[in-house]
Formats: structure tokens, C-alpha cells, sequence
């Protein structure tokens, strides 16, 4: 058989390449991007545990059969992704860092801001995640479904009695997390980590503001938490959904605040 080069040169016959169109530059990725993937790779599927140590400089440059700086740029790249800590001058070297959601959640604050995204939108997502949650929650039904959730509103009642509004708004934020993690969609749930994240810090900076009634509304507030749980329980996924429905627009009214997470983490 005859054999043919994409040139337009071959022996006997004559291979034409096809045309694609326009020209495109393709970026053939750093030598240091390849080794950094690599690990990452190794952290994200669990090889590389949490706190666990990265082999040391010179056997990590004998398994890639790259050079000192190759290496140091693809730790510089891992470590941009809060992926590895390094200890310069330690003899631990570089150690396994999981994905945590706060990272994600701290670009998204910016990304948000960036784009003038306001409080009342994030308030809005936040309750479309957590009605799907409770539909979903209620579907199962049953004490067992539940009980991890009183237990948060038993801690929320306590932190209330202590006075403790800090520690009230943290763990009213772990409450609506652990709700849509009992809906048992992780997606969702990491979603709506990421977005408390950013809810927590807007509750502080309008506390400072104005401090003025908050804590006189947890009582109702408790008592809303108590009646979802008693619908989630009983099976009935519509009347819970309403009634969480209501609670989470009433809830995102009393804070009185239309304007831009832009503005108001700024101050």
C-alpha cells in the first residue's frame, strides 16, 4: 500500500487534508500544568488523603523527569487551587489539601459581585433549593428522617436563651444546610454550602447596621422551624413546602435590604 503524508507528498498517491475552516493556534499545555493535573487527579479520586504528604522533591522529579523549578511551578499551581500546603524549608514538604467548599465559595463572592448580583437573588435561589428539599424530605417522612433536624432546632433554641446571636445565625445557616442535606441531593447541597457561605456574612454586616429586633424574631422563627419538621414527618410534602415557602419569604423580608452584595460587603 502506498503511503501518504498530509504535506500533499506521498508514494503514488496524493492525501489531501480536509478543510476545517479557519486556523486555530492549539496551546500545548506546560510541562508543569501536566504534572499538576496529575496530582490533582490523585487528590480528587482519594488517592492522596487529607493531610497526607506529597513524596519529596527529588523522588517527584525522578517519577515525572522534570526539573526542580518544573516541579515548584506545578506546586505554585496546586497551591493557587487550595489543593497542597507547603512549609517552605520543611522537611514535611507539601501536604493534601481536599476541596473545601469555602474556596469555591470566596471566588463566587466575587464573581457575584462583579456581576451586581443582589441579596434578594441569592435569598430567591436559596429558596428554590430548599423547596425541592423539603418535597423531596417529605417523601421519606418519619421520625428517623427527621430527628438529626430537631436536634439542630434544640441547639438553636439553646444558643437563643444564651443570647448568643452569632452563634444563632451560624447555626440557623447549618440547619438549612443539613435540610437540604437530608433531601439527599448532593449537588444541591453543595450549592446551597456555597451560597450560606456568602448569606452568613450578609446577616453580619446588617446586624452592624442594625441590631435592633433579631433576636425578638427567633422565637417565631423556632416555632416556623418546629412546624416544618411536624409536615416533613407527617408525609405531607405540599403543605410543607408551602409553609416553608412563606417562612423563607417572611424570613427574607425582615431583613430590608434590596441592594447589591457588592455594596453591602463593602462596608
Amino acid at each position: 500500500m502506498a503511503r501518504a503524508d498530509y504535506t500533499g507528498r506521498g508514494e503514488g498517491t496524493r492525501a489531501v487534508m480536509p478543510d476545517l475552516g479557519q486556523s486555530e493556534a492549539l496551546r500545548v499545555p506546560k510541562t508543569a500544568e501536566i504534572v499538576a493535573d496529575r496530582i490533582r487527579k490523585r487528590i480528587i479520586s482519594g488517592e492522596l488523603a487529607e493531610g497526607a504528604s506529597l513524596p519529596p522533591e527529588g523522588q517527584l522529579m525522578e517519577q515525572f523527569g522534570i526539573s526542580r523549578p518544573t516541579l515548584r511551578e506545578a506546586f505554585r499551581i496546586l497551591e493557587a487551587e487550595r489543593l497542597i500546603s507547603v512549609s517552605r524549608g520543611s522537611r514535611s514538604g507539601a501536604r493534601v489539601s481536599q476541596p473545601q467548599v469555602s474556596g469555591v465559595s470566596r471566588y463566587a463572592s466575587f464573581v457575584l459581585q462583579a456581576n451586581e448580583v443582589t441579596v434578594p437573588d441569592i435569598f430567591e435561589a436559596r429558596l428554590a433549593i430548599e423547596l425541592f428539599a423539603v418535597r423531596r424530605l417529605s417523601r421519606r417522612g418519619g421520625k428517623a428522617a427527621v430527628k438529626p433536624l430537631r436536634l439542630e432546632v434544640d441547639r438553636l433554641e439553646a444558643l437563643d436563651r444564651a443570647g448568643d446571636t452569632r452563634g444563632f445565625i451560624a447555626a440557623l445557616t447549618e440547619f438549612h444546610e443539613h435540610l437540604v442535606e437530608q433531601g439527599g441531593n448532593r449537588t444541591l447541597h453543595f450549592m446551597i454550602q456555597m451560597l450560606h457561605e456568602l448569606m452568613d456574612e450578609v446577616k453580619l454586616r446588617l446586624i452592624r447596621r442594625d441590631a435592633e429586633g433579631r433576636v425578638a424574631e427567633s422565637t417565631t422563627a423556632l416555632k416556623s422551624l418546629r412546624k416544618l419538621l411536624d409536615l416533613i414527618e407527617a408525609g405531607d410534602g405540599e403543605a410543607a413546602a408551602k409553609h416553608w415557602r412563606l417562612h423563607l419569604i417572611n424570613a427574607n423580608k425582615s431583613w430590608a435590604y434590596d441592594g447589591s452584595l457588592r455594596d453591602i460587603l463593602a462596608d
